[in-house]
């Protein structure tokens, strides 16, 4: 029994041994375009893998650790949980550059990595440790620990010290605010959601490091790191090769965008209020709409907060105009006892709001305040009316 337990020690030790490179191996950080307005969600922040030749050896594959499944058990609850798991692949190199130059008409361009053979040695033994089956798996963070930044921890682990990053001007961005430089043209009402979902933890300013959670921020990253060698400090890119190019898509920009619609709503609930204060008609059925959608969007927010493992959409400051109070409230607004004291530190709070939103810790978009404006007019409206609303309408 010893000795079959020997074997099958020995077994998975050579098995998980990575083959020696020869002196001709060049490792890669292969970085893909953004993808167009049209294209699937993930694509518009790029992508990025490793890539390893070595002609002697007969290697050219590449290191992918952006995957997951959509055929996993419970995927859409994981996904909204935040706790869908991704996996690191390996391909073929050519089909991976061919499938993205004529299935999804992406550039990528490779830049040659300055790392010693001993470097290049202990990254291909970290990557086929890696991709065992009881490795691959790791717990994906968009912004901490996605397919560009668990790339740049590898190799940071692996050439330790010598790895030198420069400052540059990532460090002045948040990390909300580099998601709504690639999405707000391209993805405007997906960008309204993401940028309503995340809350302060959204709002640190990225540094150096951690704006490269973005393929593009870790090519730039790159192209200005340094690395030593032998005492001697040099430039960690030795070159740069474009495997593919092609024209970056056009971005249609719409005229209805978030800000837009709900401005068009602000306006038809001021013009709604006018009349119903000209013509006496004081139901409040509308309210009950408008409000029970404002306090689920609340208890939406709040259930990231809470019940949620993303990371980044705790502290979420949009509870404040999306009240979670609001639903069921609205619909028990003729217990003034109750109800109007709710609805005047509803008002004064998200006065407040407005009052300081230049300075606020959250970036909240925009287009919210258009709604803040027509909650602000209803409230108003309710507090005046009090006394003669037809409760049951």
């Amino acid at each position: 029994m010893k000795k079959l337990l020997l074997f099958i020690w020995l077994v998975a030790a050579f098995g998980s041994q990575a083959q020696q490179l020869s002196k001709e191996a060049k490792f890669g950080l292969v970085t893909v375009s953004t993808g167009s307005s049209e294209d699937a969600i993930y694509q518009i922040w790029g992508h990025t893998v490793l890539h390893l030749n070595d002609p002697i050896n007969g290697i050219n594959e590449c290191y992918d650790y952006g995957t997951f499944s959509f055929d996993q058990p419970g995927f859409i609850v994981k996904f909204l949980r935040g706790t869908l798991p991704y996996q690191m692949a390996k391909y073929d190199f050519q089909p991976f550059i061919d499938h993205y130059k004529y299935k999804e008409n992406r550039s990528a361009s490779e830049q040659i990595l300055n790392l010693s053979e001993q470097q290049k040695q202990d990254l291909h033994q970290f990557l086929t440790n890696n991709y065992l089956p009881e490795n691959r798996e790791y717990k994906y963070r968009f912004f901490y620990y996605n397919c560009a930044s668990r790339i740049r921890d590898i190799l940071q682990q692996v050439c330790k010290d010598s790895l030198q990053f420069s400052p540059t001007l990532h460090a002045d961005s948040t990390y909300r605010q580099w998601i709504d430089k690639y999405a707000s043209k391209k993805k405007p009402w997906m960008n309204f959601g993401m940028s309503l979902a995340i809350g302060l933890p959204s709002d640190e300013k990225t540094k150096e490091s951690g704006a490269m959670f973005l393929p593009e921020n870790l090519s730039v990253g790159f192209d200005s790191a340094s690395i030593v060698h032998g005492g001697v400090k040099q430039p960690f890119v030795l070159g740069r090769i474009q495997h593919t190019s092609v024209d970056p898509p056009s971005v249609s920009s719409s005229v209805f965008s978030p800000f837009v619609v709900f401005s068009l709503l602000f306006g038809l609930v001021a013009i709604y209020t006018f009349w119903q204060m000209k013509s006496g008609h004081k139901k409040l059925l509308f309210d009950k709409i408008f409000f029970s959608l404002l306090g689920i969007a609340g208890w939406f927010f709040l259930g990231l907060w809470f019940l949620t493992d993303h990371g980044v959409t705790e502290k979420n400051m949009n509870v404040i105009w999306a009240f979670p109070i609001m639903f069921p409230m609205i619909f028990f607004v003729k217990k003034p006892s109750v109800t109007k004291p709710l609805l005047w530190m509803y008002a004064l709070i998200n006065l407040g709001l407005l009052h300081a939103w230049g300075i606020k810790p959250q970036g909240i978009p925009l287009a919210v305040i258009p709604i803040i404006l027509a909650a602000l007019i209803r409230v108003a409206f309710i507090l005046k009316n009090y006394n003669g609303f037809k409760y049951n309408s």
